[in-house]
């Protein structure tokens, strides 16, 4: 099971582990590896959870599960991405309407990417976000997508398994 939340850009490892505590019972003290790209929980809950967050300005967003996660957080800046969107695959392209669209699509794509510890410039390019499913090298990847709008962004959540949205 996935958790995602929306929350204050403040404390989140402390978020991490009280979503730990209230949603799968783990009681003993979070401990938590930085020196890879993606930072793992260590000790008693290594292999066995998994965590993504994502911040922007004031907000953050926390996922928190018993399988593979990643999450991404964007806001809305009003920025022209033309020259980003020119770079997507055809399908992609048609898709986006407007920024709120091109964030839906990004934000996919980064929690993928965070969700396989892998690397945002090695694999953008393979990856495709269409019709709400992920796509490497055109194939189908077997995980969930939810996005949550908000007034001022939109923020997305990519997992292995059933995803409840909860607050903190």
């Amino acid at each position: 099971m996935t958790f995602f939340c929306l929350t204050e850009n403040i404390n989140l490892y402390r978020k991490v582990a009280e979503i730990l505590d209230r949603k799968f019972a783990c009681r003993r003290t979070i401990e938590i590896d930085f020196s890879h790209p993606k930072p793992a929980l260590t000790g008693a809950y290594c292999g066995v959870y998994d965590f993504s967050i994502s911040h922007s300005g004031t907000l953050a967003a926390i996922a928190v599960s018993d399988k593979k996660v990643g999450c991404d957080l964007e806001l809305l800046k009003g920025r022209e991405r033309a020259a980003v969107i020119k770079r997507f695959f055809p399908k992609e392209r048609s898709a986006i309407a407007d920024e709120r669209g091109f964030i839906e699509n990004w934000t996919a794509k980064e929690a993928f990417i965070k969700m396989n510890a892998l690397s945002l410039a090695t694999h953008l390019k393979r990856l495709e976000y269409a019709d709400g499913a992920i796509f490497m090298d055109g194939r189908r990847q077997d995980c969930a997508v939810v996005h949550i709008a908000f007034e001022g962004g939109v923020a997305c959540v990519c997992g292995d398994g059933d995803i409840e949205i909860i607050h903190i």
